[in-house]
C-alpha cells in the first residue's frame, strides 16, 4: 500500500509541475476540477482512517512532541484545533460503520464527516438519515439537519445545561487587520442572535430600498453593516426619513415548536424547537417567551394551514408567516439562499388561478425564480421534497443550446460552465474565439 501511495503521490505532482491551466478549455478545467474534488475526499478519507492508529504509536513522541493533535497539526499543516477534530471523528467513526464505509468511498468530504460524526455518536440510528442529507442537501443544510438531531438526543437536563454553556461562553471581540480595518467577532446565545439579526435586516431593508431609488448597488453585507452601525450609534435609517409612517426597526423572532415538545419541556426524536435560520433553541426558552410580544410561537399541532385560501394577489398574513416558516431559505434543491427570496406560485400562475394558499406556493431565490419565469425551468414538489426540472428539451440561454458532449455552450450563447442552477459564469464565453482547438490542450 505504502509502494503505491507513494506513486500516486509521485504521478500528481508530475502533472501539477507541468499543468498551465490556460491551455485547456473551460470544460474541460471542470473535469479536472471534479477529479481533484474527487481525489482530495479519498485522500481526507484515508488521513481519517489511520489518524487513530497513528495516535496510538509513539511516532509524536519520538519526534518531541508533547501530544498526537500536535504532532498531527505539524504534519497536516492544519490548526490545533482542526488536528484535535480529526482525532475525535476518528473515535467517533468506530460505531458508525455505514459512515466508515461512505468515507472509504470517498462520498464524504472532510467537514461533512465531522458534522455526521459529531451528531450520529450520541444517536448511531440517525446515521443513515444525515447520511442521505449529505448527499442530498448543501453542507449548510446538513449543518442545521445535524444540530437537530444533537438537540433531540438530549433530556431536558442537558438542554438547559447547554443552552446555559452557550451563555456563559458569549463574547464580543474587537481587533484591527493589518490594513486598519475594525473587526468585530461575537458569540451568542440563539435566541439573542435571532433578534439581532431581526433588527439588522429591517435596517439594512430599509438602506437598500433608499439605495436602489439613487441608483447605488452594493453587496447584501455591506448594508448589514451599515445598518449595525446606525442601530448601535441611536441613527437608524428609519427615523431619519421623511416618511412619516416609517418606523424604526424592531425586532421579530418566529419560534417553531411540536406542540408535543411544548408540553412535554424538551423535543425527543422526530420534533424540533428551533428559529429558523438559526437553528435549535431550548423548549424551556421558548415557553418563557409565549407572553413577549416580539416573539412568534409557531405551534406545529396537527392544524392544516394549507387549507387556507385567499382572494388576492397578497398573500394573507398568517398564511405568509406559515410560507416564512417552512421555507425559511429557498426550496430549490443544494441551494439554501436566505436571503431576498420571492413567494412562488408553482402549482398555476396567478393570472389563471386568482388565488394565494399555502399549498400552491414556495419561496425560492432571485436567481432560481428568474430560471423558472424566463428559462422554463421547473420546481415541482416530490415525495422526498422539491425537485428542480430543466426545461423540456434542455437547458437554453439566449441563442444557444447545451452541447451535451462538451458541458459548455455552442456558438452563439452564454457559456454556464457546468448547468449550475446556482451561479452563472461570467468568467468566460466560449463563442467560437476561444476553446476551439486553438490552441494543444494537454489533456
Amino acid at each position: 500500500m505504502l509502494d503505491a501511495l507513494e506513486t500516486a503521490r509521485g504521478d500528481i505532482a508530475r502533472q501539477l509541475a507541468e499543468a498551465d491551466p490556460d491551455r485547456v478549455t473551460t470544460a474541460q478545467a471542470a473535469q479536472v476540477m471534479t477529479l481533484f474534488a474527487e481525489i482530495e475526499r479519498l485522500a481526507g478519507a484515508g488521513r481519517v482512517l489511520f489518524t487513530a492508529r497513528a495516535a496510538n504509536g509513539t511516532a509524536w513522541r519520538d519526534e518531541g512532541h508533547r501530544s498526537a493533535a500536535s504532532w498531527m497539526a505539524q504534519k497536516t499543516r492544519t490548526p490545533m484545533g482542526d488536528a484535535i477534530a480529526a482525532l475525535d471523528t476518528a473515535a467517533a467513526l468506530a460505531v458508525l460503520p455505514d459512515t466508515t464505509e461512505a468515507l472509504r468511498r470517498g462520498e464524504l468530504s472532510g467537514p461533512q464527516v465531522r458534522v455526521i460524526a459529531h451528531a450520529a455518536q450520541r444517536d448511531p440510528s440517525t446515521e443513515k438519515e444525515l447520511l442521505h442529507a449529505a448527499a442530498t442537501r448543501s453542507f449548510t443544510g446538513l449543518t442545521a439537519r445535524a444540530a437537530q438531531v444533537r438537540a433531540a438526543a438530549r433530556s431536558a437536563q442537558e438542554e438547559h445545561d447547554h443552552a446555559r454553556a452557550i451563555h456563559r461562553a458569549r463574547y464580543l471581540r474587537t481587533w484591527a487587520d493589518p490594513d486598519g480595518a475594525f473587526r468585530l467577532d461575537a458569540k451568542l446565545a440563539p435566541l439573542d442572535g435571532a433578534r439581532l439579526l431581526s433588527v439588522l435586516k429591517a435596517e439594512a431593508d430599509v438602506r437598500f430600498d433608499e439605495a436602489r431609488k439613487s441608483g447605488e448597488r452594493e453587496a447584501p453585507a455591506a448594508y448589514l453593516a451599515d445598518a449595525l452601525v446606525a442601530l448601535v450609534a441611536g441613527e437608524p435609517a428609519a427615523r431619519a426619513s421623511q416618511d412619516s409612517k416609517r418606523r424604526p426597526a424592531r425586532a421579530t423572532v418566529s419560534i417553531r415548536v411540536d406542540a408535543k415538545a411544548l408540553r412535554r419541556g424538551h423535543v425527543i426524536k422526530g420534533e424540533i424547537c428551533h428559529i429558523p435560520g438559526v437553528g435549535p433553541v431550548p423548549v424551556a426558552e421558548a415557553r418563557r417567551q409565549l407572553s413577549d410580544a416580539w416573539v412568534k410561537i409557531l405551534v406545529v399541532d396537527g392544524v392544516e394551514v394549507s387549507t387556507v385560501c385567499h382572494a388576492g394577489r397578497t398573500v394573507p398574513a398568517h398564511v405568509q408567516s406559515a410560507l416564512e416558516e417552512r421555507d425559511p431559505t429557498c426550496v430549490v434543491p443544494t441551494c439554501e439562499v436566505g436571503h431576498g427570496l420571492q413567494n412562488h406560485h408553482w402549482d398555476i400562475d396567478y393570472a389563471d388561478c386568482k388565488t394565494t394558499d399555502l399549498v400552491g406556493l414556495a419561496r425560492v431565490c432571485r436567481w432560481h425564480h428568474d430560471l423558472i419565469t424566463y428559462e422554463k425551468w421547473e420546481l415541482r414538489p416530490g415525495p422526498e421534497g422539491w425537485e428542480w426540472r430543466e426545461p423540456p428539451g434542455g437547458c437554453s440561454f439566449e441563442t444557444g443550446t447545451v452541447s451535451r458532449d462538451t458541458g459548455s455552450l455552442k456558438t452563439g450563447s452564454r457559456d454556464t460552465g457546468s448547468r449550475d442552477t446556482g451561479s452563472r459564469d461570467t468568467g468566460s464565453r466560449d463563442t467560437g474565439s476561444r476553446d476551439t482547438g486553438s490552441r494543444d490542450s494537454p489533456l
